[in-house]
């Protein structure tokens, strides 16, 4: 992918790990990087590719920050990388437009069916996609349609959340009854569904108004514990039953710009279901071009800035854990720490140390 002309760009967002991913993705792209950031423990403000760092409290006007920013280093994209943040510029992009470029996102109203479990869940139903079966703990009906069809165990999730955080595995009624009596929060606000045993797939895409542009596959193995966190672990392939119902799905929601989506395979039948939307750029966005070949960032930046752009096709890869890694090199096995996700960190290290000690 060539250089062109200089652009400054103001990243947006929350999250250290995201935000140093996309950072390493745009270095050496003719992009002069400022951070505005409302997490006081952003590891980015100490990237070395980020010129100068802005700090706000989330109670306040975010626009106005922006602006002043923009106007003050003459910024050309404003570019949120988390998934609130992608939110709150595409809902303000009618004002923030008259100062600079905003990225490429999905109309708020749809955008929000994609990133809620619920209505993702409810939306697939409609349209005949593959999505597991899903009740709310008041739905008693429905709950004990599941319980005996797939029995136990159960997963029970937030409808906002990612990377597996807050997902609970529960065993019996028991169980279920007990988690429901604990939680202070609306109990709507989550779902059940039944634990499905198979690998985790994560398909990357950008898309144009629901038209899939340029993605990657990536898939862990198979997981039948607790775990719900991502894998490191993990193999880019194509995968044409992946991409026909993400794309089906993408083109129904009108989709415009980056996401994240997550889907399980069930190990016994091959079949593949959605499980959420992440409307954002992902922890392992860094590898998605090393490993990969996407460069994820640079393409969506230069399409929202109206560039042409070469559109790659992902090249198969794998990756391996530091875990697995240790356990290879202690069996006398050849692998090279290449295979790991960790050679992208040496680019940035005051930074990813500090995503470290702030963790």
């Amino acid at each position: 992918m060539t250089l062109n002309t200089p652009r400054s760009v103001l990243l947006i967002g929350w999250d250290s790990n995201i935000c140093l991913g996309v950072l390493y993705c745009l270095r050496r792209y003719g992009f002069t990087c400022y951070l505005l950031t409302h997490n006081a423990k952003n590891a980015g403000k100490f990237s070395r590719f980020v010129k100068k760092s802005y700090f706000y409290d989330e109670s306040e006007d975010q626009s106005a920050h922006i602006i002043r920013i923009v106007k003050k280093h003459q910024i050309d994209l404003i570019m949120p990388y988390d998934e609130i943040d992608i939110r709150k510029i595409t809902e303000s992009r009618d004002l923030l437009g008259n100062y600079a470029t905003c990225l490429w996102g999905t109309e708020p109203d749809l955008f929000n069916i994609g990133i809620h479990k619920g209505k993702l869940a409810e939306f697939l139903d409609e349209h005949k996609l593959p999505c597991p079966p899903f009740t709310t703990f008041d739905n008693k009906l429905k709950l004990d349609a599941i319980i005996a069809d797939f029995g136990f165990p159960l997963l029970v999730k937030p409808v906002r959340s990612s990377a597996g955080r807050m997902i609970q595995k529960l065993s019996s009624r028991e169980a279920v009854q007990d988690f429901f009596a604990s939680v202070h929060e609306d109990k709507t606000s989550f779902i059940l569904q039944p634990f499905i045993v198979g690998s985790d797939i994560t398909c990357n895409v950008i898309c144009r108004h629901g038209e899939i542009l340029c993605y990657t596959i990536q898939e862990s193995p198979v997981k039948s514990g607790s775990d719900f966190n991502s894998n490191d672990t993990l193999v880019y392939h194509e995968d044409a039953q992946v991409i026909s119902v993400v794309g089906q799905m993408m083109e129904k929601l009108n989709w415009h710009g980056v996401a994240c989506i997550d889907i399980r395979r069930d190990a016994r039948t091959n079949a593949i279901y959605v499980l959420e939307i992440n409307g954002r750029f992902w922890a392992s966005v860094a590898p998605s071009y090393v490993k990969a070949g996407v460069n994820f960032p640079v393409i969506l930046a230069r399409l929202s800035l109206g560039e042409q752009v070469d559109l790659p096709k992902q090249k198969e890869a794998k990756q391996i854990s530091l875990h697995k890694y240790i356990e290879l090199k202690k069996a006398g096995q050849k692998v090279s720490f290449r295979e790991t996700k960790f050679m992208a960190y040496f680019a940035d290290p005051y930074a990813r140390l500090m995503q470290l000690v702030w963790r």
